[in-house]
């Protein structure tokens, strides 16, 4: 594809950014901006990391419910991970090549700041709960400092998909906060954003997939 073509598809209409997801189209790594591949690597990298809590949050949320029902769900939920992961180390391999060139160095910079300040805040949220004497806001609190991570990963490198469930991750802790407490709180937490957040990555892991096999018949 023409450089020129690729460039008019991101210019800038009435002061705002183009939200064209180009970095999933059939496009080898050397044709892609930073911004692009560094959104292609957030799904990759960033995705497996998500899948990695998402199995905690479906642990944690099935452990409380007790009983047949909770080995269960973790058996399920153990299986549906397994195959997950199976699918990203397989289909992924080679897609997301980390960005050497300043401005993808510059955009590394900030995923990795962000995801220190999302860390930091998923340990100290929890410890002022507890503190405070709501251990059964231990989950909620962790699961709210996700979602503004979601939301600045989808300004700054474009996936568009995190959107949405950045702002339920922002905005469901604190409804659930609201309605539920004790086990009720902990377990719905916990597998709703084990849910939300395995799903986001299987999506992610797909996005690339098609794209490697879009690229593999245009070269063939």
């Amino acid at each position: 594809m023409p450089q020129s073509n690729r460039l008019a598809g991101r210019q800038v209409n009435g002061g705002s950014r183009a939200r064209a997801d180009v970095s999933t189209t059939a496009l080898g790594a050397g044709e892609l901006t930073a911004t692009e591949a560094w959104s292609r690597r957030v799904r990759r990298v960033g995705g497996l990391i998500q899948a990695a809590f998402a199995v905690f949050w479906l642990v944690r949320g099935s452990v409380v419910i007790g009983g047949p029902a909770s080995a269960v769900l973790i058996a399920v939920s153990g299986a549906i991970a397994i195959g997950v992961f199976s699918y990203a180390i397989r289909a992924t391999a080679g897609t997301a090549p980390r960005p050497t060139s300043r401005e993808g160095k510059r955009i590394e910079r900030a995923v990795t700041a962000a995801t220190i300040l999302e860390f930091a805040a998923a340990f100290a949220l929890p410890v002022i709960v507890i503190a405070a004497g709501h251990s059964d806001w231990v989950l909620p609190s962790i699961a709210i400092t996700i979602g503004p991570l979601l939301l600045y990963l989808d300004h700054l490198v474009h996936v568009p998909r995190y959107r949405p469930v950045g702002w339920a991750l922002t905005i469901g802790p604190l409804l659930l906060v609201a309605a539920l407490s004790g086990t009720a709180l902990i377990a719905t937490t916990g597998i709703a954003a084990g849910v939300l957040l395995l799903g986001t990555a299987t999506a992610g892991f797909r996005d690339l997939a098609l794209a490697t096999s879009s690229g593999r018949a245009c070269g063939s």
